[in-house]
């Protein structure tokens, strides 16, 4: 093990110890291996150790045990010393630094604008350092922060960011099973929850339902999910189609803990037990259900997945190939009438285009031509070829 001081790179000796002592912090959910020289260390004591942050104290979950006896893994941070009257009162005062701390980080903050939500702030037993906790969405610049922080609280200042289901383990919260949230009371890691873990235990996919305090789907999902595999397997889907006693149905619901499943079709509604889902009923592909016909029986459609089921059903397969009927001198389009038709077109839209078009214009509607009346009334008709021939003539 290497660490580097000044630019120089010393080797720390790995010490191994004897005894190992399970210390649990304060709000910490699990607790955490130290390592000892003697087992003077009883359950229930108090106890300085030396962790990444510096000095803190720590409560005994346990007796100190044997490493070699148990075979336990060699802990890398050693216990200083069992706790005196001074340490437990310097733990008590710090409660009081770190709630000034808090408010002092907190006006920080907000006279910068940083956009940050500071949850805690934690002092180490010797009060060397502080260490704040925040929630934020994005990276945040806090480099000004830090300068402000040290002016004022005059040690060393850690910021660490952390993810919604950390805030939640910190700060705890009521499920809506009514009890503590998992990872605040014993999770000591969060596992990976996926929506395919409510798939399998047939829940429905409502967002809201799903999602604990931290606003990511429930731990809980996880606890069943290797029962209801097992317990699902060699089932059909739910909403698929199945043949079952000769008749064809729909899956609309199954329960799995009381291994039942219900089975419906457009003339009646059975329960089912899952034994009998798995070995008498029979997937169907492509099968749609209709109403009765006139004459009292149903009506089914098979496409062709269906009838791919059936090997042993023939098929006939015709080799004949389809006549085409092909006209005799089939006659060519004519290109000239082509070009005047694009022509007239073309004249059309610009004679619509050159036309003025008026604002208050009413749309022609389709009215109907009107009857023509019983009046007679007198036309005279022009015929300008017959005066003329009429004329040549009285000449």
């Amino acid at each position: 093990m290497t660490t580097e001081y000044n630019g120089t790179e010393t080797k720390e000796e790995q010490v191994s110890y004897p005894y190992s002592v399970a210390v649990r912090f304060r709000d910490a959910a699990k607790p955490y291996s130290f390592g000892a020289f003697d087992d003077s260390v009883k359950k229930g004591s108090y106890v300085v150790v030396e962790t990444a942050q510096g000095l803190e104290l720590g409560k005994a979950e346990a007796d100190a045990m044997s490493v070699e006896k148990y075979g336990l893994t060699m802990p890398q941070k050693p216990v200083i010393r069992i706790a005196g009257e001074a340490d437990l009162r310097a733990y008590e005062d710090n409660g009081r630094y770190e709630s000034d701390a808090y408010r002092v980080c907190a006006e920080e903050i907000e006279s910068l604008g940083l956009n940050m939500n500071l949850l805690s702030a934690k002092y180490t037993l010797d009060r060397s350092k502080v260490l704040f906790v925040y929630l934020a969405e994005q990276r945040v610049d806090f480099r000004e922060l830090l300068k402000h922080l040290g002016a004022r609280l005059h040690c060393r200042i850690e910021l660490r960011q952390i993810g919604e289901r950390d805030k939640a383990k910190m700060v705890g919260g009521i499920g809506v099973c009514g009890m503590e949230c998992c990872c605040r009371r014993f999770k000591n890691r969060f596992d990976v929850i996926s929506i395919n873990m409510a798939k399998n235990q047939l829940l429905a996919l409502n967002t809201e339902k799903l999602s604990g305090m931290c606003g990511k789907l429930m731990c809980c999902l996880k606890y069943e999910d290797d029962d209801y595999k097992q317990m699902t397997e060699g089932l059909p889907k739910m909403g698929s189609q199945v043949e079952y006693e000769g008749n064809i149905y729909r899956i609309t619901s199954m329960n799995v803990m009381n291994e039942e499943a219900k089975l419906e079709n457009h003339e009646q509604v059975i329960f089912i037990t899952l034994k009998d889902l798995r070995e008498k009923a029979q997937p169907r592909k492509g099968v749609v259900m209709q109403r009765r016909s006139d004459s009292g029986e149903p009506k089914t459609v098979i496409n062709r997945t269906q009838r791919k089921e059936n090997p042993d059903q023939p098929v006939h397969v015709s080799m004949e190939l389809p006549t085409v009927k092909v006209k005799e001198n089939p006659q060519p389009r004519r290109p000239e009438k082509r070009e005047a038709k694009k022509e007239r077109r073309d004249d059309s839209r610009q004679q619509a285009k050159k036309a003025p078009v008026q604002k208050n214009a009413r749309r022609p509607q389709n009215r109907r031509p009107e009857q023509p009346s019983s009046e007679v009334k007198n036309v005279t008709v022009r015929t300008f070829g017959k005066k003329k021939k009429e004329q040549e003539e009285s000449k």
